[in-house]
């Protein structure tokens, strides 16, 4: 089709990015975004802290594909199509070099997330992409067949515009009535669930321990199959960190049938039972005189190690040497399962992420075309497709984005 209007609706990271890379491969393309709001990247900019997690230093496919609960069938073409080395040589070519942190997360060696927000506002405007804000859609029609344009969007003001081809990047609902302006033109939406969260954890011991971290422990919900390892960080309200979120986001369905009430199996350090033993009675035997609540195992700070003792029931005036058999194995099941009953979550409001989404199946990978609805696309969080913390979503958003750029531009 010649004379194509390409209409963006969302300004975040995969609008932007969808829109730059069309006007890089064909800079004659006409490119507009619509932005509801007045701010634009307003989810990238508070993302990481205020840093920006651009992506996560996993250049092997198939290795970056365990990190995506929802959609990594779906991505394992288009991830060998644009890859976390063509997002980092993007960026770099661009005059932003990322920098690795020991977690394998990838950062603007800036440390500000507002680089990488100014290079995209910058880079869209030098290309010629014309941006709307405070535009909110309201519905996109089907024009009559024959006629130069296929779309007309009408806006919440009264005004519209016209479009050869429309690109949601709209990004993820918390409710399914809010995707009802897509729904309305046939395609199917998977109900949105939250991801990526903390567990509320209603246990006041707990929350004495607030600011408390380890490096490597992990969780596991009763009932559910599958274990989670990580960082973990105790906070006033519950848990958090890594390991914690990695379990919300692949039990993202399970915890909301269990309207968020469960078990949570903690090991504060991630080895298995005879491993644990093993660690604990080396530890044991190096400080057989000891009292029991000076014997701080390598890994297990003060303060957590006294709350084990206490949860266990230990009598911390006995010397290590004198522990019971009964005495060794409480401690041993408060080290791999102390149980903490969940009530409820608390949102990650800079690693908000949903569940749910525009029906993968629906999609064409190789375009990012909806497969019944031609000349209407998708990318980033709109479709069906989650990960885990470290970069993996924002790493979704821009290969989805360069794919739909290289469907359209031709």
């Amino acid at each position: 089709m010649t004379n194509k209007r390409i209409v963006i609706i969302g300004a975040g990271a995969s609008g932007y990015f969808t829109a730059i890379r069309v006007k890089e491969l064909n800079p004659k393309l006409e490119v507009i975004i619509l932005e509801k709001t007045g701010k634009t990247l307003s989810k990238l900019r508070i993302s990481g802290g205020g840093r920006c997690n651009v992506t996560h230093d996993c250049k092997g496919v198939s290795a970056l594909l365990q990190h995506y609960p929802r959609g990594k069938n779906f991505l394992k073409k288009i991830f060998h199509d644009w890859s976390v080395q063509h997002t980092i040589d993007w960026f770099e070519s661009n005059g932003v070099p990322l920098k690795t942190e020991s977690d394998g997360r990838m950062f603007p060696v800036t440390d500000s997330s507002e680089t990488i927000a100014q290079l995209l506002e910058w880079k869209a405007k030098k290309l010629g992409v014309q941006l709307y804000t405070n535009t909110s859609v309201v519905t996109i029609v089907a024009l009559p067949a024959g006629g130069t344009y296929r779309w007309q969007l009408n806006f919440n003001t009264g005004g519209s515009e016209v479009a050869t081809d429309v690109v949601l990047a709209v990004g993820g609902f918390s409710k399914e009535s809010q995707y009802n302006m897509i729904a309305n033109l046939g395609v199917k939406i998977v109900p949105p669930v939250p991801s990526l969260f903390t567990f509320n954890i209603p246990d006041s011991t707990l929350h004495t321990l607030h600011g408390l971290s380890v490096q490597d422990a992990r969780v596991k919900l009763t009932g559910y199959p599958e274990a989670y390892q990580g960082p973990l960080l105790v906070t006033h309200w519950g848990l958090s960190g890594p390991a914690v979120l990695k379990t919300s986001a692949w039990a993202a369905r399970w915890l909301y049938e269990k309207k968020y009430c469960t078990t949570a199996l903690v090991s504060w350090k991630n080895l298995g039972e005879e491993e644990m033993r093993d660690f604990l009675r080396d530890t044991l035997t190096e400080n057989a005189k000891k009292r029991i609540d000076n014997v701080s195992p390598e890994g297990i700070p003060r303060r957590l190690w006294d709350y084990i003792l206490l949860r266990a029931g230990t009598p911390t005036t006995k010397q290590a040497a004198d522990l019971s058999k009964l005495e060794f194995n409480k401690i041993i099941e408060n080290l791999c399962r102390m149980p903490f009953e969940t009530d409820g979550r608390t949102m990650f409001k800079e690693e908000f992420v949903t569940a749910g989404g525009i029906e993968l199946e629906q999609v064409n990978a190789k375009t990012m075309e909806i497969k019944s609805v031609p000349g209407l696309y998708a990318t980033g969080e709109v479709l069906d497709i989650d990960g885990v913390t470290g970069g993996f979503n924002f790493q979704a958003a821009w290969s989805t984005a360069a794919i739909t750029a290289i469907a359209l531009s031709n």
